[in-house]
């Protein structure tokens, strides 16, 4: 498969809701939006990425990002992204090589859509510019004839559903996250400490990915939360620290492996020894919750009812209070934001769709004492839900022995 060819599916839907919304282009700088509409991550995030209703799309990169780009499907054109002569702004680069391609491509002026909304973006890199506060007066400033647009539902609607090669970008980092849990797994033991975990899934994940030749970036954020720590997974963020595995402990693995870009979320919760009653009751219940959201996944299915589906299992087992988020959320071109479709919350008007691309994670937090969830990846097919996580699914797996 070409980098031409893996763009075709994505390019028609592009071209048609661009023309659902009567725009003539859009124009995006956030990582992630770059990625959707050209197949390309950018690295420090001074990329623009332009796809007119002409059907032409064209990505404007730093220099030294050229090699990178290559491997997207959009034509790559290429500015300077700095000189020891003057200090200047990434905006300041990027403004007379944007209003060149702006003018080849016969934009500049009809209606352009661009960013606007604050979302919860995913990093790709150590560190980041954030130029969607800048899109607006730039445009204005390259193309002062055009009018400007927020397109932050087209793009929303077009992360809502990945297409068939996005799909097995998925799948890939997901193959790649197994053998990582895999050594993440064996090194849990009495003693052992929190990032010993972390650091090998982590490892494993960039290790396992870069071995594809036609993997350009690869890894995972990963944490790990033991015993009590476990029980705090459920809030806004995770965190690893310096506590030892003791015998009886929970231990919950976190993760979003990523390759070039498209991401996944993924959590597994293991026992250090035979579980008591409760931690039996507690995996019991997130099991059968499990499957019943399974069984009620697919297309033309409100995203509510899955999570509905849970949660009822998790009530009649008692555990409901301590269910304290959605079962689950978009993953492809973001690893945990909730902003996108589908949203599978008690509150979702979102309704599942045949490529909706998310997570699926019934858990239970009991503050003090310790938390389980399983989080899986699952698209929607033709034929109905299919699972891209077939790993450590079971007490088998996820008991350790002491």
């Amino acid at each position: 498969m070409t980098a031409s060819s893996s763009g075709t599916e994505r390019r028609a839907r592009i071209l048609e809701a661009l023309r659902a919304a009567q725009l003539d282009a859009v124009v995006c700088v956030l990582p992630s939006d770059v990625l959707l509409l050209s197949g390309y991550w950018p690295v420090v995030a001074t990329s623009v990425a332009i796809a007119s209703a002409s059907g032409e799309v064209v990505t404007l990169v730093p220099q030294d990002e050229a090699e990178l780009a290559e491997h997207g499907w959009a034509r790559t054109e290429t500015y300077e992204p700095g000189s020891l002569k003057v200090l200047t702004s990434p905006e300041s680069m990027v403004a007379t090589p944007l209003k060149q391609v702006l003018e080849n491509l016969g934009l500049t002026r009809g209606r352009l859509g661009m960013e606007q909304r604050t979302i919860y973006e995913e990093s790709s890199y150590s560190a980041t510019y954030r130029m969607q506060t800048v899109i607006k007066p730039l445009l204005s400033e390259v193309v002062p004839e055009a009018v400007l647009e927020p397109a932050d539902a087209v793009l929303a609607e077009l992360r809502s559903r990945l297409t068939d090669d996005e799909v097995r970008r998925v799948e890939q980092a997901c193959t790649m996250a197994e053998s990582a849990y895999e050594l993440g797994r064996r090194s849990i033991a009495i003693d052992a400490l929190e990032p010993d975990v972390a650091t090998a899934v982590s490892a494993g994940c960039e290790r396992d990915g870069l071995a594809d030749p036609a993997a350009q970036r690869a890894g995972a954020f990963v944490w790990c939360m033991s015993g009590p720590n476990s029980a705090e997974a459920g809030g806004a963020f995770a965190r690893t620290r310096n506590r030892r595995f003791r015998s009886g402990d929970l231990v919950l693995v976190h993760s979003n492996p990523y390759i070039d870009g498209y991401f996944t979320d993924i959590t597994r919760t293991y026992c250090i020894g035979r579980p008591n009653d409760k931690v039996c009751s507690m995996y019991e219940a997130i099991f059968e919750a499990r499957e019943a959201a399974w069984a009620a996944i697919d297309a033309g299915v409100e995203a509510r009812q899955v999570d509905a589906a849970a949660r009822t299992v998790l009530d009649r087992w008692g555990f409901g209070q301590y269910f304290t988020h959605g079962v689950g959320h978009n993953v492809g071109f973001t690893a945990i934001s909730p902003d996108f479709p589908p949203r599978l919350h008690p509150a979702s008007p979102d309704v599942l769709q045949i490529g909706s691309t998310f997570n699926l994670e019934p858990a239970i937090y009991i503050p003090g004492f310790g938390g389980i969830r399983h989080c899986d990846v699952v698209t929607v097919t033709k034929q109905g839900p299919r699972l891209l996580t077939a790993f450590h699914n079971g007490l088998e797996s996820l008991v350790l022995p002491v």
